[in-house]
């Protein structure tokens, strides 16, 4: 399973990269993913923030409670491949 993940996070990008090459529109519907990812992981991380200080607690008691929340894995994952993407796009010019 490992090694779909690895390979998975190497190959997409670039299946995104010649997905955007051939249709034009997906640049922007991979931009605005990212977009929501990002406002995404920053949300729920102020939420943890927030609920670990009102808490009292220490962040790293809570940390395994914040990094298995799909509303940060799923996003994060997202810009893990865009970001991979975006680069492969500098490299078109």
């Amino acid at each position: 399973m490992k090694q779909w993940i690895i390979c998975s996070f190497i190959v997409l990008p670039f299946v995104m990269f010649l997905a955007a090459n051939y249709v034009k529109p997906l640049r922007k519907v991979f931009h605005a993913l990212a977009f929501l990812s990002f406002y995404s992981v920053g949300v729920v991380l102020a939420v943890a923030v927030y609920n670990t200080n009102s808490h009292g607690t220490t962040f790293t008691t809570n940390v395994h409670d914040i990094l298995l929340n799909p509303w940060l894995l799923f996003p994060g994952a997202y810009l893990g491949l865009y970001i991979p993407y975006r680069m492969l796009l500098g490299f078109k010019k």
